[in-house]
């Protein structure tokens, strides 16, 4: 008898953990982060990893996934229209993984293009959204022209199904849950933002995982990848202008990122030779920087600059201001309640402007504004708190 009710309550918290599929980007820390808050909670949560081909996982990060407990699953070709075979083939593999897992729901971490995938399963499913996807990329399939039209409309048609369908549509920002409701007029929207660990950047040590190169030197840190959206030629042509002073004390930083546009980044990396050739600019670029140590490089920097051409509520930003650090950010549409008094913007179309700011934030940014920007990111943008909301989510669907 004892042996029957232990088996039945077995079973019973066996059907309490909550089994859920990501459509995400096995290379992505923001991604990473929101599904290891569940995964690493193996009692309650077994979480699964879908990605397309064009993620490239290698081994380090297939281990680092096995660490979290996210169990990864074959990859499938990309959703395109264009390749009606392809797509198809991937359908069907999709819902065959689905059927076999049969979890309470999906979870797709950008909305374009893996939004597309929930048309044809009938799972329960939650869509994020992060910035470019709803701000840029969904609502420009709407300006297309000529015979361009009816191929742009029919995908914006099946994106628009797919928030609608959504159980609850989630975004890192007040303005992309303003976009998706002016273009989808879907009421399923909630703000959930992507969150950092305050409490671990505010302790980490000062100088225990900076790295050799940058020991003992003045540096100026762009924690955003080389690509075109974070527009990096604005801060070269912006350093360009800069007093020859601050180029000698100061070296610039970059990260270049795992995953990158080659045109654009040896464009750029050529213009950082000839500075250094031209101007004596001292500049290192990173391949790529774990956590920890892009949040103790944060903590040493004598300023953070991003540019990007499009944003949701950046996590590098609020890992800035955790980190106590100067921080100059484009001009866009951020939410007041962090971004407001907290920071230097700039126009991101005017490097004049940037290297106006630079030089004043290396010589005059406000105590008061850091400590400020601080107490901000502390009320509004706790990974802790943000990610309680995402699983209230969780258990309403569920």
């Amino acid at each position: 008898m004892f042996f029957t009710n232990g088996l039945k309550t077995n079973l019973a918290l066996k059907e309490m953990v909550r089994k859920i599929v990501y459509f995400a980007n096995a290379n992505s820390i923001h991604d990473i982060k929101w599904i290891s808050y569940f995964s690493e909670k193996p009692a309650e949560y077994s979480c699964y990893l879908q990605c397309d081909s064009d993620c490239k996982i290698d081994s380090e990060t297939r281990l680092m996934l096995e660490s979290k407990n996210i169990l990864l699953l074959p990859s499938i070709v990309p959703f395109s229209i264009s390749s009606p075979i392809k797509t198809i083939k991937s359908i069907l593999r999709f819902r065959k993984t689905v059927r076999e897992i049969n979890p309470d729901f999906i979870h797709v971490l950008f909305t374009t293009p893996h939004a597309l995938w929930l048309n044809f399963v009938k799972q329960k499913s939650i869509l994020t959204m992060r910035g470019s996807d709803i701000l840029i990329v969904i609502p420009d399939l709407l300006k297309q022209k000529g015979i361009k039209k009816i191929y742009f409309n029919f995908l914006f048609a099946l994106f628009r199904s797919a928030f609608l369908k959504a159980n609850y549509v989630t975004g890192t920002s007040k303005a992309q849950i303003e976009k998706a409701a002016s273009l989808f007029k879907n009421d399923n929207l909630k703000l959930v933002r992507t969150g950092v660990d305050v409490s671990s950047i505010d302790s980490i040590h000062q100088t225990s995982l900076l790295p050799e190169s940058l020991l003992e030197k003045d540096f100026v840190f762009s924690p955003r990848f080389m690509s075109t959206i974070y527009n990096i030629e604005l801060q070269l042509n912006a350093i360009a202008l800069l007093d020859q002073r601050l180029l000698d004390q100061y070296t610039f930083v970059f990260i270049r990122g795992k995953q990158f546009e080659d045109f654009y980044y040896q464009r750029q990396l050529q213009k950082l030779e000839t500075l250094k050739e031209s101007r004596n600019l001292q500049f290192l670029v990173f391949e790529y920087l774990d956590q920890p140590t892009m949040w103790t490089m944060m903590k040493n920097a004598a300023l953070c600059v991003m540019t990007p051409k499009s944003d949701g509520t950046p996590n590098s930003a609020l890992e800035a201001m955790s980190a106590k650090c100067p921080l100059i950010v484009s001009d866009l549409n951020y939410d007041q309640d962090l971004f407001h008094k907290t920071c230097l913007k700039i126009d991101n179309t005017n490097p004049i402007d940037l290297s106006e700011k630079i030089d004043f934030a290396l010589n005059s940014y406000s105590k008061e504004m850091v400590n400020f920007a601080f107490e901000q990111v502390k009320m509004h943008g706790n990974r802790h708190v943000e990610m309680e909301k995402l699983e209230a989510l969780y258990k309403r669907i569920s």
